[in-house]
């Protein structure tokens, strides 16, 4: 049983880490300032949200942080029904993401975005550790019931 929470909790230490890091380094930029990665393609943009994805709920951060707490309360509750191993990496990747964009909320009112793609919302590495879970989860029961 333990052996199939190293990779999980790699995981999880990894991306959060990573995200808190990178995202320390954007705020050392001046808000707005862009970095070219790739000429036309991608760059890196220190913006702050005190939204949600897309910008929903814009200026509502408490409310985000007790919705995040929620969230995390429920994850926490129901964790054992993640059984095997694939599931166990898309909770790892959701609680990562969840609690690296918890930190930004509660330490600094509003979240580190600075991936930009030009055509897409900025974003950093917990939201992409949120989406990667919650569609793995989603994909893999789909996938579960088809068997």
């Amino acid at each position: 049983m333990k052996n199939k929470l190293v990779l999980p909790a790699g995981i999880f230490a990894v991306v959060l880490v990573l995200d808190q890091v990178v995202k320390s380094l954007a705020r050392t930029w001046p808000l707005g300032e862009s970095k070219v990665v790739i000429p036309g393609f991608f760059w890196l943009t220190h913006t702050e949200n005190t939204g949600a994805s897309f910008s929903m709920l814009t200026g509502n951060n408490t409310l985000l942080i007790w919705i995040a707490l929620i969230v995390l309360g429920a994850l926490i509750y129901y964790h054992d029904t993640f059984k095997d191993q694939f599931e166990k990496i898309c909770y790892a990747l959701i609680l990562s993401g969840l609690l690296g964009n918890l930190i930004d909320r509660v330490f600094f009112g509003s979240v580190t975005d600075l991936f930009d793609l030009g055509w897409w919302p900025v974003f950093n590495i917990a939201d992409s550790a949120l989406v990667v879970g919650v569609l793995g989860l989603l994909a893999y029961e789909l996938w579960k019931k088809r068997k």
